[in-house]
């Protein structure tokens, strides 16, 4: 990882500025930031306009950070947009990101892309994904996360991701930001960029709490009827993205691009983003799965709060992984007054903690606090699920989370067999 601009945009000028051959809705945050783009993504291909969206990172593999309306890449299509910008990659030996960044853009260009729904990689400041011509741009929520490239200041991270600002272009904050609010407003002053604070602009009724998803009405400005949705998603924090990418749409048709309300609900109701609170109805008798992304300390309050309130007090078992540079005893400290037992697991590869350091940590926690959970250590993350699988007097719940290469690879499991190859009976 090698943050800064100088060498990226001496990348895209010998492309010919790709990025600037169609508008963007660049997108920043610590939580949230890729399912607004997906939100956003489903509403605006709903609506017959051709979208190029870029996020990252993936879960099983490469081609998911590029779609296309929709629809991921092909390999073929990857292998032209990868051999295109390759000369330059390796002339100015570029990142990874940076390259796939590049081709992405290369590929947008080629498809014809209308408008772009961009991801920030990291921050915001010195992101590659900051050279896109954004019309909009959004920052989601702010708070601890890459804490050894952006710091443990959630002012000095607020300024990083506000420094996606730019004069004249409207800069929405989502109701996640609100700690650091005066710190954007601040920000979007210094470069003259109107602010949109999305909870003033789209209100939302949810109705009550109904498994793991969730529905209500929508009014996007006052005096408007409101349009009634249903998201394939739960939790609090989902119905902030939703708000916060109903107020683009709406920013959208003031700069001309009219989404009309079929295809706005339709786009609501179809949205798929992996990972994120996911639910997996078990085997009968068995347990259910949920699967999230999460990995630093606001995600993990966050998914303590909708089992609480979701889960029926059934009992909870944990199966952590983590990457070595995330905050371990923040995340977890959360985590234990709702589980009834521990699996801390890993991932082939780079970056991954010990098991073993990720259940001591779990275990200085609870007997700091007088408690006994059963905890285990299991190197393979599938078998770390069915371990977490036994033991259960009643069905239960099992929550995978802590990263997005723990989730991947079960995700890769459930499409190829299902829950009963996930967690075969007996």
């Amino acid at each position: 990882m090698q943050l800064g601009l100088e060498r990226i945009r001496e990348f895209a000028h010998r492309l010919g500025n790709p990025e600037h051959s169609f508008p963007s809705i660049l997108i920043a945050g610590t939580n949230g930031k890729g399912t607004v783009a997906a939100i956003i993504d489903s509403i605006l291909s709903r609506a017959g306009i051709t979208t190029g969206r870029y996020t990252s990172p993936h879960l099983i593999d490469w081609p998911e950070r590029i779609t296309v309306d929709g629809r991921e890449i092909s390999e073929g299509d990857l292998a032209v947009a990868l051999q295109a910008i390759s000369q330059e990659a390796d002339d100015l030996e570029a990142t990874p990101f940076e390259a796939f960044t590049m081709a992405a853009m290369w590929h947008f260009r080629l498809k014809g892309v209308e408008w772009g729904v961009v991801e920030v990689g990291l921050g915001g400041r010195l992101d590659a994904t900051r050279l896109c011509d954004a019309r909009i741009t959004v920052i989601t929520t702010v708070g601890l996360d890459h804490v050894r490239e952006l710091g443990t200041d959630l002012a000095v991270i607020a300024r990083e991701k506000g420094a996606i600002m730019r004069r004249g272009v409207p800069a929405v904050v989502g109701p996640g930001t609100g700690p650091v609010e005066w710190i954007l407003e601040a920000e979007a002053a210094t470069v003259e960029a109107p602010l949109v604070r999305a909870a003033e602009r789209v209100a939302l009724n949810i109705d009550p709490i109904s498994g793991w998803y969730q529905s209500g009405t929508a009014f996007m400005s006052k005096g408007t009827r409101g349009l009634a949705w249903n998201l394939p998603m739960a939790g609090e924090h989902m119905a902030d993205n939703l708000t916060t990418a109903l107020t683009v749409i709406s920013l959208l048709g003031e700069q001309g691009l009219e989404v009309s309300e079929s295809s706005i609900i339709e786009g609501i109701g179809k949205v798929c983003w992996p990972g994120r609170l996911q639910y997996v109805e078990g085997e009968p008798g068995g347990p259910d799965l949920i699967l999230d992304v999460g990995h630093n300390p606001l995600a993990a309050r966050t998914i303590v709060r909708e089992l609480d309130v979701r889960s029926d007090g059934r009992p909870v078992h944990f199966v952590v992984a983590m990457a070595e540079d995330k905050d371990l005893a923040q995340f977890l400290e959360p985590l234990v007054g709702s589980c009834s037992r521990f699996v801390a697991t890993s991932w082939p590869g780079p970056r991954t903690r010990s098991p073993s350091e990720i259940e001591v940590a779990f275990r200085s926690i609870t007997e700091r606090r007088g408690m006994k959970i059963p905890t285990a250590a299991v190197e393979n993350p599938v078998e770390a699920v069915r371990e977490a699988g036994k033991g259960f007097d009643e069905q239960g719940i099992i929550v995978a989370l802590g990263s997005h290469m723990l989730v991947g690879p079960l995700l890769a499991v459930l499409r190829r067999g299902g829950m009963k190859e996930l967690l075969p009976a007996g």
